[in-house]
């Protein structure tokens, strides 16, 4: 495999997406393929080259991929329902490596989750769907015949911050699991270190963070770092179940957190903090960094 100098990147403008493709853009040449052009340019650095396309149209795919040596996926499935025609990450999946035939794609990096991670799918009780989902676009992946490694994160830091309603920081059901939370930029650094030396990276690539923390002990610290007038709050599962069955978003949000309640991390990233570092970020680093942060940002 020769060394990677231009990655593409698919998701670039999401949550996780933005940060990981500044930190590529550090080191490699990059080019975001977005659907939206216009909202990449003030999300994005100036130097990542911006070029419209979309999962559903293998043409705009293709055209966004011709000259690259790689390509970086941010997708996320974020139903609870089995049977939707269109998932990105796997019809979508499935456009993308389409696209590539012909073209000289060297390794492709995607972001997972723990619960695709294989060895913890089998102490899994009963999987969510995007994780069902998932898992099916990288078997689409796999046959590719493209050098691939799946990244499979635990719980981000970056969650957090999201549960904030009301002055209150909030969670749903139980707050007990032990969870190694990752930072998105200690992951980010490990993703570049990954396209540094993709010839070495396994298929499959666990990644958490530096201790583990229930959720509660979790929150209570991130409050005490970033804004100690916040309120705790953890919502019963039944009731956004209850809700869910009137709004398929509090649907999808009751699956997921019925989902986390069940599943604490067991420590699988030994050889991944080898292979590509060892997270530094605490929720107490993070949670600090965040409220030092400029207004606006």
């Amino acid at each position: 495999m020769r060394p990677i100098e231009k990655i593409a990147v698919i998701g670039a403008t999401g949550r996780l997406g933005a940060p990981v493709v500044a930190a590529l853009a550090k080191t490699f040449q990059v080019r975001a393929l977005v659907r939206s052009p216009d909202k990449a340019r003030t999300m994005l650095p100036p130097d990542v080259e911006i070029v419209q396309a979309d999962l559903r149209d293998i043409a705009s795919l293709r055209a966004g991929l011709e000259g690259m040596d790689a390509i970086y996926l941010n997708l996320a499935t974020e139903t609870a329902d089995l049977d939707l025609p269109f998932y990105e990450e796997r019809e979508g999946v499935r456009n993308l490596i389409a696209a590539t035939q012909g073209l000289d794609i060297q390794y492709i990096a995607k972001i997972g989750a723990l619960g695709a991670y294989p060895p913890a799918v089998k102490a899994i009780r009963q999987n969510m769907v995007p994780n069902i989902i998932r898992m099916q676009g990288h078997e689409i992946i796999a046959a590719s015949g493209i050098a691939h490694t799946f990244f499979a994160p635990t719980h981000f830091m970056e969650l957090l911050p999201n549960m904030i309603n009301k002055h209150a920081l909030q969670w749903i059901g139980n707050t007990r699991v032990k969870v190694y939370w990752i930072s998105v930029a200690d992951y980010a650094r490990q993703v570049v270190k990954a396209f540094q030396n993709p010839q070495a990276m396994p298929v499959h690539c666990p990644v958490q963070g530096p201790e583990a923390i229930a959720v509660k002990q979790a929150m209570q610290r991130f409050v005490q770092h970033y804004d100690p007038t916040l309120k705790i709050r953890a919502a019963p599962l039944w009731i956004i179940k209850a809700i869910g069955l009137f709004n398929p978003h509090m649907k999808f949000v009751a699956h997921l957190f019925a989902y986390f309640g069940n599943h604490e991390d067991p420590f699988y990233a030994e050889q991944t903090w080898r292979d590509l570092g060892t997270p530094t970020t605490t929720i107490d680093i993070f949670a600090r960094g965040l409220r030092e942060q400029p207004a606006g940002r």
